[in-house]
């Protein structure tokens, strides 16, 4: 399948060989499109029969989700239609509708999307807020900011701000947000299918790299976020390194807890991967697979914040 040898040795540290051949074999398919019905100016119903009448083949998305809609194939290009440009829907993997359905966002509340662009979670959370309460959409690279503000614009969305900010350093700019979903940067070993380019470019030394990155960027989420609040780390990666080892870090770092994602589809966290063990909560997190679940590989984990002091702190208290 063309990969390098790294990446070979990541699979088949988590994967069984005959499994790992039907997750090289699923990243050579396309995964079918999909829609997000954008609810703040149409609904599903009357958006699925307007695009029938384009000629375009399509049906709901899946039982876990009320705006998704999947297109198997259109005579119109999708991204280019007038009820795209009116704002009526969004260009959205599946996978990625999954942790701000796990974010559950409610009207009113202040929340944080760290690594924002190009604004598929940020208006989906500022969609289910019913425009609302304020959403800061932040992205450390001005440059992908564009797509950003040009989709919040024409969807209709007025409660979002846009800002540019290293997100490892973003508790200087604003904190005691309600909730904060770290959708982090990542190696996108998930994607595969969406940029095969992948298969060579990425080294074992970029996985690591990542983690670091993403150890202090759930540290700087968990520190925006208000006791009692909740934080939602996402990646388009299946390796553990960039997962479940990142969200470990967090528990031992900061006060938090996992709690239940309420995400109907993908399988458990891993507690234990080669000679590593982890917070057994960690199994609440959620892996989705390209040859399970025929969607974006992807993970998605659900924290609590329980008060702003660190473990080692409450261990030296009890002492």
């Amino acid at each position: 399948y063309s990969y390098n040898e790294d990446l070979i040795n990541v699979f088949m540290g988590l994967f069984s060989p005959g499994e790992c051949a039907q997750f090289l074999e699923s990243n050579e398919k396309p995964k079918p499109s999909t829609i997000r019905t954008n609810t703040l100016k149409t609904n599903r119903r009357h958006l699925a029969q307007i695009l029938i009448q384009r000629g375009v083949t399509l049906e709901p998305l899946a039982e876990w989700s009320k705006v998704g809609i999947k297109i198997f194939e259109s005579r119109v290009p999708i991204g280019a239609t007038p009820e795209y440009l009116a704002g009526h829907y969004m260009l959205q993997s599946a996978s990625s509708f999954l942790p701000v359905i796990a974010l559950a966002p409610q009207p009113g509340e202040r929340v944080l999307d760290m690594a924002a662009a190009p604004g598929g979670k940020t208006s989906y959370i500022c969609q289910l807020m019913k425009n609302t309460g304020v959403v800061v959409a932040n992205d450390a690279k001005a440059e992908r900011l564009k797509s950003l503000k040009f989709n919040v614009q024409r969807l209709g969305i007025t409660n979002c701000i846009v800002c540019n900010y290293d997100g490892r350093k973003f508790t200087k700019v604003m904190k005691g947000f309600d909730r904060v979903l770290l959708d982090a940067p990542c190696t996108g070993l998930g994607i595969i299918a969406k940029d095969p380019s992948v298969k060579t470019s990425r080294q074992y030394i970029d996985i690591k790299k990542m983690s670091h990155l993403q150890k202090e960027l759930i540290l700087s989420a968990i520190d925006c976020c208000k006791p009692g609040g909740y934080v939602v780390y996402s990646t388009c990666s299946i390796t553990v390194e960039e997962n479940e080892w990142v969200l470990d870090y967090a528990l031992r770092n900061r006060n938090v807890k996992v709690v239940d994602s309420e995400i109907e589809v993908g399988e458990e966290g891993m507690t234990k991967y080669l000679d590593k063990r982890f917070d057994p909560n960690v199994r609440k997190a959620r892996r989705i697979y390209p040859h399970v679940h025929n969607m974006d590989g992807f993970f998605v984990a659900k924290l609590k914040k329980i008060d702003n002091g660190t473990p080692q702190q409450a261990q030296e208290q009890g002492k």
